[in-house]
């Protein structure tokens, strides 16, 4: 599974090509800090000059112009909310998000609730469900992507039950306090004392909501019927081993079982763990979780997809890897 780099011709006449990636730009104007645990430091204002060296790498690409980009949630760090620069950091992000001339589908992290309500992000520009080939959800955050006849995004909230994205007395909060139950640490973001998968129990973690599943399940049925190979993208991840246990979904289960039900998933992408990780698991679905942008202040991190005919594959930049992944449906044309 890696990258074997193709000749001219063959990526002229068989690649459908699309950008994946950037997760947890975490964008901030403030001086340098560090991770919740004082191990890693975060350069929060070079997170935007490396957000720009992707953007130019696509403008720049002399082989075939890029079709569409996924942004893999946290665009602008919480620290924005506490100095009052949100709005600002959040211009900021999107005037570099519009240099890019084509469509880009966002999805959001913990770090967008940190910073502004559902409604709020609903009516913002990280709103993509009505971006050109999207398919919305009434009132909801994700939504479906058909950007090429053999190809089906699906782009999902992680925080639908949350304590940061659901209103107080709603249905949502009362299943998300529910789930932190599981966490008896006065600070609800350490996971001190879980283990092994229920590490997953903090406050920066959500869950999908029953609604959003049975959607899943209905648009991989669909997909399958279609022969569409789908690739599905998240904030928080559903498979243990390809992220940290303690960025793992709350109802990870529920969801891992119906997309491993369904031959048509390609590969579930994610962000949140800012080491980045993958995983393979027994269905042959490529689970992997992007590095963060801003732990990076000597390369940026992104991923390049070219589609052809038999395979996906993705030239990683930075710490991304290079892969390569068959087709679950051949492209004939």
């Amino acid at each position: 599974m890696f990258y074997r780099t193709p000749n001219i011709p063959d990526i002229i006449r068989n690649s459908f090509l699309g950008r994946l990636r950037w997760r947890d730009v975490q964008y901030a104007n403030i001086e340098d800090g560090y991770n919740f645990a004082k191990t890693t430091r975060r350069y929060y204002r070079t997170a935007l000059p490396m957000l720009t060296r992707a953007i130019d790498s696509w403008k720049s690409d002399g082989v075939c112009k890029p079709q569409f980009v996924l942004q893999l949630g946290d665009a602008l760090d919480g620290k924005n909310k506490g100095h009052n620069i949100s709005e600002s950091s959040l211009t900021s992000v999107v005037n570099e998000f519009s240099k890019f001339k084509g469509p880009m589908y966002h999805i959001w992290g913990n770090h967008e609730y940190y910073n502004f309500s559902r409604q709020q992000l609903m009516s913002s520009p990280l709103y993509s469900g009505k971006e050109q080939n999207a398919i919305p959800v009434e009132g909801k955050a994700y939504y479906a992507v058909i950007p090429h006849s053999k190809l089906r995004i699906l782009a999902l909230d992680c925080y639908e039950i949350s304590q940061l994205a659901s209103p107080h007395g709603s249905l949502e909060y009362t299943q998300a306090c529910e789930y932190m139950a599981n966490n008896v640490n006065e600070d609800q973001n350490s996971s001190i004392g879980l283990e092994g998968v229920n590490r997953r129990f903090v406050k920066y973690n959500g869950a999908f909501s029953e609604e959003q599943i049975i959607w899943i399940d209905s648009n991989l049925g669909e997909a399958e019927e279609l022969k569409q190979n789908v690739i599905i993208i998240g904030h928080c991840g559903i498979c243990p081993g390809a992220t940290d246990d303690s960025c793992l979904c709350w109802n990870f289960p529920d969801v891992l079982s119906v997309i491993q039900s369904r031959p048509c998933v390609l590969a579930y992408l994610s962000g949140h763990d800012h080491s980045g990780g993958r995983n393979v698991d027994e269905h042959g679905i490529l689970h992997m979780a992007y590095p963060g942008v801003l732990e990076n202040n000597v390369e940026s991190d992104f991923g390049t997809c070219y589609m052809y005919s038999d395979k996906l594959v993705m030239k990683g930049n930075g710490r991304v890897p290079n892969l390569e992944l068959n087709l679950r449906y051949k492209i004939d044309s």
